[in-house]
């Protein structure tokens, strides 16, 4: 049991996600919209009837493509005094022991808020355009994507542990002798800082259950290998300009781990599933301990099928209009299951939070406090049983403009559920595109999501006609430029160096 906990803390830190809506596709994620602009493999997942157009505008026969990188992640805890350095990842970030009980609470309101994060790679991608037939396209990606945001309670426990406010008595050892004081802000520093006496518990006389502490609370994690194959062609052709265009593509996917919790009907909810390669020697395993899975090739806990649909039609070579529906289907996890329990009442606690602890995690074990905060309010049971999970679904409309050395155009991208790397509401994104030889300049506005509104930007480099092509992207210049002024900074990067047309 002890493993899993381990293992769920590690998902969420080991990254630097939710709605990355172009995945690891470093030439679109500089203009925001995306819906009409993909092409070729970059088409899969995004909307495969772009697939019917060719490759880079039927120039080209094939595409080919590998070690494609993008991620994003955005939280106030960025910008926290309190918090240092929690961009060293994997499980590196301080915490600062210069700030009183009081400033300490912003740490707890930053934890209600949340922290959004996602990473894709693209390991292969291939596509080829066959003449009188359309264009087929592979893709191979690992898409993790993580969201999470704690209720008051719980984020007050994280960060202060038995000194919490909802615990209203302290119990202190004063030379083997323990007595109950009335937990205040200044009578916890002030023994704090006595070395005669040490806290040793927090005490509620209106106890809550788990559930009703934790409700409010919203944590997911998806990790899932896509395996795509894609088909588009054009349908209707006429002289004028006009075309209808139709794509289709099926995913084999592989779950890697999966994690979602909750409060639902008034009952803790929760279920997840872990690759066997996380699981660890002795009593610490998966990423923080020395497991048997350091950085391989994690095994599946789950498999199964998506299906994405897409349609466009195009005005006069210039306007393109199209719509699609990603993520149509389901991952059943076997292997490695397990539920968390939350009926107990939570009357005494004996673990301390961020600022109990934060003498002792100057060298990087910030991640230790909050496993232990998060193993003593959240009992996990292996279950064994097998569960089959909706794919987050979606879909998509985009119009584009496209001109000789300019593209422009609008997305807006809509949640078809909730469920382990959804988003939370729709995205509507502007951007284009500016072409000057061999260089592409790019960016857009995007609004909504789990994000806050974000300014793009990207520089493509296509030598000799566009059969090579490199670049690097941000999902918010902004952020980049003003980070420590940023209230809720987005961190983010797209990029790729081997991309060829032929």
């Amino acid at each position: 049991m002890k493993n899993i906990v381990y293992i769920i803390i590690a998902l969420f830190i080991i990254s630097d996600t939710n709605a990355q809506t172009e995945g690891s596709a470093f030439t679109l994620t500089g203009r925001g919209a995306s819906t009409t602009f993909a092409s070729d493999y970059q088409a899969l997942g995004i909307n495969p009837a772009n697939l019917g157009y060719g490759i880079n505008n039927g120039n080209k026969r094939i595409a080919l493509g590998t070690s494609e990188f993008g991620f994003s992640t955005s939280s106030k805890l960025f910008n926290n005094d309190v918090i240092k350095n929690v961009r060293a990842f994997p499980l590196n970030f301080e915490i600062s022991n210069s700030f009183s009980f009081d400033e300490f609470k912003e740490v707890s309101t930053d934890l209600q808020d949340g922290f959004v994060l996602n990473a894709n790679f693209r390991w292969l991608g291939a596509a080829m355009t066959i003449k009188g037939i359309g264009t087929f396209a592979f893709s191979m990606n690992d898409n993790y994507q993580m969201n999470f945001n704690l209720s008051e309670d719980f984020a007050d426990i994280a960060t202060f542990g038995f000194g919490a406010p909802y615990f209203d008595s302290l119990v202190i050892n004063s030379g083997g002798s323990f007595s109950k004081v009335e937990n205040t802000p200044n009578n916890y520093d002030s023994l704090q800082n006595d070395t005669s006496v040490s806290i040793v518990a927090g005490t509620s006389s209106n106890p809550k259950s788990i559930k009703d502490l934790i409700e409010g609370t919203n944590m997911s994690i998806s990790w899932l290998r896509e395996w795509n194959v894609g088909y588009g062609r054009q349908l209707i052709s006429t002289e004028d300009g006009f075309g209808v265009y139709v794509g289709a593509g099926l995913k084999y996917i592989q779950g890697i781990a999966m994690f979602d919790l909750g409060v639902e009907n008034n009952q803790l909810s929760a279920f997840g599933a872990y690759s066997p390669s996380f699981s660890g020697n002795g009593n610490t395993g998966g990423f923080i301990g020395p497991g048997a899975y350091r950085f391989g090739f994690p095994k599946a806990a789950g498999s199964g099928f998506g299906l994405d649909l897409g349609a466009n039609v195009k005005i006069k070579n210039v306007i393109k209009i199209g719509a699609a529906v990603n993520n149509i289907g389901s991952v059943k996890w076997t292997k490695n299951t397990f539920t968390a329990l939350g009926d107990s009442v939570l009357s005494n606690f004996t673990v301390g939070g961020f600022y109990y602890d934060s003498s002792s995690v100057q060298n990087g074990s910030g991640s230790a406090t909050f496993d232990s905060v998060t193993n003593a309010l959240i009992k996990i049971q292996n279950t064994n049983v097998s569960r089959t999970v909706p794919l987050a679904s979606t879909m998509r409309l985009g119009i584009g403009f496209h001109f000789k050395k300019l593209e422009i155009g609008a997305d807006i991208v809509m949640p078809f559920n909730k469920t382990p790397g959804s988003i939370d509401k729709a995205i509507i994104a502007l951007g284009g595109d500016l072409k000057l030889g061999p260089i592409r300049l790019s960016t857009g506005a995007v609004f909504g999501g789990n994000y806050l509104t974000r300014v793009p930007f990207g520089i493509v480099f296509a030598p000799a006609s566009g059969t090579w092509e490199a670049g690097i992207s941000t999902r918010d210049v902004l952020s980049l430029v003003q980070f420590n002024s940023v209230e809720k900074p987005i961190l983010s990067a797209s990029l790729g160096f081997a991309r060829f047309k032929f």
